[in-house]
């Protein structure tokens, strides 16, 4: 193989997964391009979200909570989902997706090339609040636990989104946030 080859093989930190395995988790997430693209009217999928508020902020809330954070504070939060990350990683296969096509009709699943690249993508705020040099800088982390059959969505506001079909999952995840010092929070 080619020098370059070879170097650039080793800074890949996703690699499709074959054909046969991605027909298998199309089929699984047939849901997933309404979610990301936050499509509404899907009945099917349901919502909880793992945050570091122990209930759903109101008005007040949202303006005394998430206005002017204190740099600590924030630090505080970010640590917590990244421990759950951690936790998450640790625990269930994750997997990168992306959606292409002129529609983005098509999802495409990746897994990363090594654990280290897998952490560093499902980073918090892209690991600027950890002051992690070494992170991927990426915006928000969309992954999808195919074990779990659900999809974990990073947001803005210290509060990620799980989505899931199937109840099931919520005992796993429920562990690790508890573990983590976060909350989770059904959607009725």
């Amino acid at each position: 193989m080619p020098l370059n080859f070879t170097l650039a093989m080793h800074k890949r930190r996703l690699l499709n997964l074959p054909e046969d395995r991605q027909a298998e988790l199309r089929r699984q997430y047939p849901w997933l391009k309404a979610v990301a693209e936050d499509e509404k009217g899907r009945t099917d999928v349901k919502v909880m979200s793992v945050t570091v508020f122990d209930h759903w902020l109101s008005r007040d809330d949202t303006n005394r909570l998430l206005e002017d954070v204190p740099p600590e504070e924030q630090a505080s939060r970010t640590a917590k989902h990244a421990k759950f990350c951690g936790l998450l990683v640790a625990g269930t296969p994750v997997l990168s997706f992306a959606l292409r096509g002129r529609s983005h009709d098509r999802t495409i699943f990746r897994r990363f090339t090594s654990p280290q690249a897998l952490s560093k993508y499902c980073t918090p705020d892209g690991g600027r609040t950890l002051r992690n040099h070494n992170s991927l800088r990426h915006h928000h982390f969309r992954v999808v636990l195919p074990e779990l059959n659900c999809a974990y969505f990073e947001s803005w506001d210290d509060t990620h989104q799980l989505y899931y079909t199937d109840s099931i999952v919520i005992r796993p995840l429920q562990e690790w946030a508890a573990q983590a010092g976060l909350y989770i929070l059904e959607h009725g």
